[in-house]
């Protein structure tokens, strides 16, 4: 009897260890799974950049997921700022900014809009001759 109680002793034992494993695994296969696969949050996106002549203005196109403080901004091809308009909040949706530009020479200028976790820069070209 006594051989008996070992061997029940030993094969719960086994299994307990089996099953620490496989719960182990799992929790470590989760934190990964949440580390890499799942998707960014939606941010704003800039889905137009167009020049508008007479006077010299931007017509920036924004999609909004949720209301955010947008800066928007003109740097150089080192990402130095050039120009600062005023900070704007919109909400959710699609949105159409008019932005006046400073007196730039004609060639390529670069656009910033920035938003608390993330910077797009896009770069137009300004043509007034």
């Amino acid at each position: 009897m006594n051989m008996n109680l070992i061997e029940n002793v030993r094969l719960t034992l086994l299994v307990s260890l089996a099953l620490l494993v496989v719960a182990l695994l799992l929790r470590r296969f989760k934190r990964n799974v949440l580390a890499k696969d799942l998707p960014a949050p939606p941010h704003a996106e800039l889905t137009d950049l167009q020049v508008a002549y007479h006077p010299a203005r931007l017509r920036v196109e924004v999609t909004m997921p949720s209301r955010q403080e947008l800066h928007p901004g003109l740097v150089d091809r080192d990402h130095r700022t050039l120009h600062d308009w005023s900070k704007l909040t919109l909400g959710a949706g699609t949105h159409v900014i008019e932005l006046d530009l400073p007196s730039l020479a004609d060639g390529e200028h670069f656009f910033q809009l920035a938003t608390s976790t993330q910077r797009t820069v896009r770069v137009f070209r300004l043509q007034q001759r």
